[in-house]
């Protein structure tokens, strides 16, 4: 649905700076600097008062655009700025020559001066009212032109703005993946700019367009991250786009979730009338209907499709008097041409005196019409500017109320926010007393790396390994593993060291080291070390996978629970396949398999958890997965291992990008 309202007016008072939410003591302060500093300065602090106003009061952006425009120099920034603050009040008050005109005047400035920044704010001024008069590829051009001037300069924050702006333009020209594209780098750079309430308006957009490509699944996660930000922090327009469209998600669900539905299609039912944003009303009553009719309500659905039905005859009257106004002023500028022509004919006095009346009748009658839509148009300007000051005003004093019990609470947030931290570092220590050392791991597998990345500071994946040392060397079959606890966070650590323990206790202690020996020796140790005192068997342990090299004869053993182990040689991979149970309880639990590879010279063996593979990220907020995984442990083979350990955090970082990290990861790399 081509919501053009909403995203106009949310352009409008994005595009430059985020004024338009500053606080209402903003006009005073900047006033008193206005009196105090020179001519150019006071000039743009009016601009900025001007551009605050323009979500405000409008009819004060003119007053202080045209103070701007007075005092400012013939060179100042100003000059242009001011102009464009013209353009916006007059853009928003529905005169768009007007506001062409205002942006052809800073446009014309800023080339005077030579000011890139400014030419690239007025391209998107211009890309705006086109895509109110639904120009789409004017307005895609004129964004392309900022986008462009913007990545030459370095203007990140109109980079925003402007890769927004082109993703509304695809989308309207039905170009959804070139728009999912523009999205998705606003979000980025909103995120890297630290800017929240962009980067969740962006999303919220980006969402609404993946249902519309058809990806279900990634509109619903974007949209469940976003839309709580739009409700804290009172994103009113923004919300009315999602909420219709995670609507539409939901209703065609089985079974429907009624709370849900209600909130988001009576949400935006009302916010569209709180707003007098009339465009979607047709669409939500059909909407509220359609819910309805799977509710088996016949007589809601008949009334709230009847009122679909009236406000798409509504809107097909407000068009055809459209067409009609556009007609009479065809009518009347051929009129004006036929008399210019009458003019220069000799007509006799009589015929010109008749034309005279008839002139000035037309006129006394356009003029009384004009004179009465005035009026009721600055009476009804009048009605919203003073209810809007009382709710503003009413919203302060519930704000003031509130800031101080808010502030408490932020200061024992923070006290409590560090204890837990606090408390979570101290367990990091812990754990990590009782898991190997990474330098005696690179002695006894010299050419290896370990590349372990926690999705909070502890982490339930761990690697370990052991040998058994002969004449203060490391022995000739060596072990390796890693291994993938339940959890993560504190409760996945406390498993780790569980787990890592059990396998010391039956390799170290009990002197075991044949693989598929040493997993079924170690369930047990796990089973027994999880039982409650009324002697029951928690459903908790581990997935691992475990090879033991003899690095003289080149051999191998592997055994595995749900984890494989890859052996990547000459440019293809060796996978060496797990049991699919875990070390722990298990209602089918039957012994592990032990499997041999002989090994050739410069074979990488690779153990790892799923926290890779399953990372969310790219273009389209997918999981990465093991056929990809594959591919780059592969392409990476042959590196160093320090460079390969390096390499795959570049891309893991790069591929996550500005998602959560979803698990624990662990990957190890042995090169024999």
């Amino acid at each position: 649905m081509k919501n053009y309202t909403t995203y106009l007016i949310t352009t409008l008072l994005c595009i430059l700076s985020g004024i338009a939410n500053a606080q209402q003591s903003l006009p005073d302060s900047l006033n008193k600097i206005a009196v105090t500093v020179s001519n150019d300065s006071a000039a743009k602090l009016y601009v900025q008062l001007a551009r605050h106003f323009l979500s405000v009061n409008p009819d004060s952006v003119v007053v202080y655009a045209n103070k701007a425009l007075k005092i400012a120099p013939a060179n100042s920034v100003a000059v242009g700025d001011a102009n464009i603050q013209m353009g916006n009040y007059s853009h928003m008050s529905g005169n768009m020559d007007s506001a062409i005109y205002y942006y052809t005047k800073a446009q014309t400035h800023f080339k005077k001066i030579n000011n890139e920044k400014g030419i690239g704010k007025v391209y998107q001024s211009f890309a705006v009212v086109k895509q109110s008069m639904k120009d789409y590829q004017g307005a895609l051009n004129d964004n392309l032109q900022a986008i462009a001037i913007y990545e030459k300069i370095g203007f990140r924050k109109g980079l925003t703005m402007a890769y927004m702006g082109a993703g509304n333009n695809n989308k309207f020209l039905g170009k959804k993946k070139e728009g999912a594209v523009y999205f998705f780098k606003a979000m980025n750079n909103a995120y890297s700019l630290g800017d929240s309430a962009f980067y969740y308006q962006t999303m919220a957009e980006y969402a609404s367009l993946k249902y519309n490509m058809g990806e279900k699944d990634s509109a619903v996660y974007y949209f469940d991250k976003s839309i709580p930000y739009l409700e804290r922090n009172n994103f009113r327009y923004n919300l009315i786009t999602a909420y219709i469209t995670y609507s539409d998600i939901l209703i065609h669900e089985k079974p429907v979730n009624d709370e849900l539905v209600r909130k988001y299609t009576f949400g935006s039912l009302t916010i569209s009338k709180e707003l007098d944003v009339k465009d979607n009303l047709q669409y939500i009553y059909g909407q509220i209907g359609l819910y309805y009719v799977y509710k088996n309500k016949p007589d809601s659905v008949y009334y709230y499709m009847a009122l679909s039905k009236a406000m798409a005859d509504s809107l097909c009257v407000t068009q055809n008097m459209e067409i009609l106004h556009e007609t009479q002023t065809k009518f009347e500028t051929e009129k004006k041409d036929l008399q210019i022509k009458n003019q220069s004919l000799e007509l006799s006095a009589q015929e010109k005196e008749n034309e005279a009346k008839t002139r000035m009748l037309l006129i006394g009658t356009l003029g009384l019409i004009a004179v009465g839509v005035f009026a009721v148009i600055a009476y009804r300007n009048f009605r919203k500017t003073k209810r809007a000051n009382v709710i503003i005003n009413e919203q302060k004093e519930r704000v003031e109320e509130q800031k101080g019990e808010i502030e408490k609470q932020k200061v024992m947030l923070e006290v409590k926010q560090k204890e837990i931290t606090d408390s979570i570092t101290y367990a990091k220590d812990i754990q990590s007393a009782f898991m190997p050392n990474e330098d005696i791991f690179h002695i006894i597998h010299p050419d290896a790396f370990v590349y372990s990345k926690p999705k909070d500071i502890v982490s339930g994946d761990f690697y370990w390994f052991y040998t058994e040392a002969k004449d203060g060397k490391p022995g000739a079959l060596r072990h390796c593993a890693v291994a993938d606890c339940t959890g993560h966070g504190v409760p996945g650590a406390l498993m780790s060291v569980i787990c890592s323990n059990a396998l010391n206790e039956v390799v170290v202690n009990n002197h075991i080291h044949q693989s598929d020996k040493i997993l079924n020796e170690t369930r047990k140790v796990v089973k027994r070390n999880l039982k409650t005192r009324k002697n029951q068997e928690r459903k908790d342990g581990m997935d691992i996978a475990l090879v033991s090299i003899n690095y003289e004869t080149l051999e191998l053993w592997y055994s595995g629970a749900y984890n494989s182990a890859w052996v990547c040689r000459n440019g293809e991979m060796i996978v060496l396949a797990a049991d699919k149970q875990p070390v722990g309880v298990f209602e089918n639990e039957t012994d592990f398999t032990q499997q041999h590879l002989q090994l050739q010279k410069g074979d990488v063996i690779y153990l790892f958890s799923d926290g890779f593979a399953d990372q969310f990220g790219g273009v389209h907020g997918k999981k990465f997965k093991y056929k990809p995984f594959r591919e780059l442990l592969i392409s990476i083979a042959d590196m160093p291992m320090k460079d390969q350990q390096s390499k795959l955090n570049e891309f893991f970082e790069g591929w996550k990008g500005v998602y959560e990290q979803t698990d624990d990861v662990c990957v190890v790399g042995i090169r024999v």
